[in-house]
């Protein structure tokens, strides 16, 4: 076994061992010290849960520290500072301070840490106090918020620990990895008590004491390693500013893009961001369909996925982390614009200048085609050109190619926002993106892609320059512009699956042609019913077995009654556009021997229109369209009552 392997796996195991028995000695004495969480209002747990658990984190982490070797002076200095942190918040937990005097004394405690010599090297030592300043207090705060359901905070900080120790093996840093190594430790032996049904809440001094040390490994992330021979530490060649920056945002995501999401909402809705609520990403993630167990797993394996794209690419292509990166940001950029959409839900309804209020200012400027739209293109447009000489040059950029990319980089955004413009796609909203619009993007990237071609070609005979780079820029403009227009419409459909797993009324729809698919279309972009569907009913032979947005053709109407009771069908919806009195009134029978609801959905527009005058032609009004949604929202109290 090799020497680095041994400074982490001895450690973690005594800090795993340590932690695993500590967790329920604590849980023990909270319950017996009345220490416990109380259900309320604000918070997702619904049992009276022991607090304190960050006791045995702490513990957990310091003891082994004691116990191995001698380390670095900075190390010392964040192992002081977290203990202060881990002071503050028990203090917290046990007295209950203001907001504003916990976030005065982070703020404090992060200053001294700074002053005695702990912060990100690679830059100038103003913007470098500032930024280490703002960075620790920031994780720390974000950790500590996204403590909101069971098994989360705990598991996203093991899932980092275990990423700056990743990060610290490839790059020979191990101080760096015998401290990831303790938190892993401390971390997972928690997480088994805390993962749902939680048996023990970490408490503030346990969320705060996470935060300040995920937050200063990364700060020494900057660093090669701890003080040799009284020298200071020298900055590491491989941590260049790029990873300096980028390394530990990429690590902590998932905490930074729930604290960003909590605040942006809070503050349109009007509510103090310290104010607790049930309207993080967890929360919002359940209230799409996801259970609590999935909600947790599938935040830490996004932020596992994520962490490791970029440590992988890290020591390989500093423009492919950007790259990815990048992309990245911008579709968490989209899933909060969508999460936010829930705010009406979340917060309540009120009168209409808080709605308006409470309005996402990120949903607003998509539906309305502003600056947004125009922002997120300019930066796919320069993801697809960086990443097309990634591809032909096996990830590395030589400095000539730099130097082209610098040189064309302008003209080529400019041709293609041009050529969008012209073909529309800055006229029309994402959320309702459709193949029309996708044939447009074709258009466009086409029409852009052979217009840059034959400039470069007129302008420099293509000297330099690789036909193959601007095959490849055509092809991921095409995917990342059409993918990112459908990115709204992709979440909604699918959280939509999600949610409906959770009704209970199970209905089966009769037509499997355009009615019924508009008909599910709207029971799943609707949220107040009941509705579950178990299968559509078609007379044509030849779409038995076919699936229709996941619901499948089960057969034909004689095989209805058999239908209706094996799966304990309580309405029949029929969706046939253009069906006869004669095949209605079959239908209808059936459902009247069988004691089951069956309604008929009726086209907005009349399957006879045209045989109306000119004059007379017109969509259905809107008084009639909300009369026939509440026939179905009728229907659905009707059947909940019968229950």
């Amino acid at each position: 076994m090799t020497p680095i392997l041994l400074e982490i796996g001895l450690p973690l195991l005594f800090s795993l061992s340590l932690s695993a028995c500590l967790t329920p000695c604590v849980t023990w004495l909270s319950r017996h010290t009345g220490m416990i969480a109380q259900p309320r209002q604000d918070r997702w747990h619904r049992q009276p849960t022991a607090l304190l658990g960050g006791i045995a984190i702490f513990f957990s982490f310091l003891v082994p520290l004691f116990f191995f070797g001698s380390l670095s002076r900075h190390i010392w200095i964040l192992a002081a500072g977290a203990g202060a942190m881990f002071i503050l918040g028990l203090y917290d937990d046990l007295r209950e301070m203001a907001p504003q005097s916990k976030f005065a004394a982070q703020l404090v405690i992060a200053c001294i840490v700074v002053a005695a010599g702990l912060r990100i090297h690679g830059l100038s030592p103003a913007i470098s106090v500032l930024l280490t300043i703002f960075w620790l207090v920031a994780i720390t705060n974000a950790i500590n918020i996204l403590d909101n359901m069971d098994g989360l905070a705990a598991g996203i900080s093991l899932v980092a620990a275990c990423s700056m120790c990743a990060f610290s093996y490839i790059h020979h840093l191990p101080d760096l990895a015998f401290l990831s190594a303790l938190l892993i430790g401390a971390s997972a032996g928690f997480w088994i008590y805390n993962f749902n049904p939680a048996r023990i809440f970490m408490g503030d001094c346990g969320s705060l004491f996470l935060g300040f040390v995920l937050g200063g490994l990364t700060v020494l992330g900057t660093w090669q390693g701890g003080q040799t021979g009284g020298m200071e530490p020298q900055y590491a060649g491989v941590s260049n500013l790029i990873l300096t920056l980028v390394i530990p945002v990429t690590v902590l995501i998932i905490p930074i893009f729930d604290t960003a999401l909590v605040s942006f909402t809070r503050t349109q809705a009007g509510r103090p961001i310290s104010q607790g609520g049930r309207d993080h990403t967890s929360h919002r993630l359940v209230l799409l369909g996801y259970s609590e167990t999935r909600t947790v797993l599938t935040l830490m394996s996004l932020s596992a996925a994520i962490s490791a794209g970029v440590l992988y690419l890290s020591g390989r292509s500093q423009q492919g982390v950007l790259v990815i990166v990048s992309i990245a940001t911008i579709i968490a950029l989209f899933f909060g614009t969508f999460l936010s959409n829930l705010n009406g839900e979340i917060y309540g309804s009120g009168n209409d200048g808080e709605k308006k209020r409470r309005a996402s200012v990120l949903s607003v400027m998509m539906n309305k085609k502003q600056i947004l739209q125009l922002a997120v293109d300019i930066a796919l447009i320069t993801a697809a050109y960086v990443s097309s000489y990634l591809l032909k040059f096996d990830g590395q950029i030589s400095l000539f190619s730099q130097h082209l990319i610098e040189e064309t980089l302008p003209f080529i955004i400019l041709v293609k926002i041009f050529c969008f413009w012209a073909y529309g796609l800055y006229r029309g909203q994402w959320r309702y993106v459709s193949v029309e619009d996708l044939w447009q993007i074709l258009k466009a990237v086409g029409a852009s892609s052979t217009i840059i071609i034959v400039a470069l070609l007129f302008l420099v005979r293509f000297q330099g320059f690789s036909r193959v780079v601007f095959v490849n820029d055509a092809l991921l403009t095409l995917i990342f512009i059409g993918g990112i227009r459908l990115l709204l419409r992709l979440f909604r459909e699918y959280f939509s699956q999600q949610a409906e797993r959770r009704h209970t009324i199970p209905v089966v729809i009769v037509g499997a042609g355009d009615g019924g698919d508009l008909l599910l279309r709207e029971l799943r972009k609707r949220r107040d019913h009941d509705f579950l569907p178990i299968g559509f009913i078609d007379d044509d032979p030849a779409k038995k077995g076919q699936v229709i947005h996941g619901i499948r053709v089960i057969g034909d109407r004689s095989i209805l009654p058999e239908v209706i009771r094996k799966n304990g069908i309580r309405a029949v919806f029929v969706s046939i556009l253009s069906a006869s009195e004669v095949q209605l009134k079959g239908i209808f029978d059936i459902c009247k021997r069988e004691g089951v609801i069956c309604r008929r959905i009726r086209p907005l527009i009349p399957v006879d229109i045209g045989t109306v005058g000119k004059a007379e032609r017109h969509m259905v009004s809107r008084e009639a369209i909300s009369k026939k949604n509440s026939k179905i929202i009728r229907l659905n109290i009707d059947a909940r009552r019968r229950r």
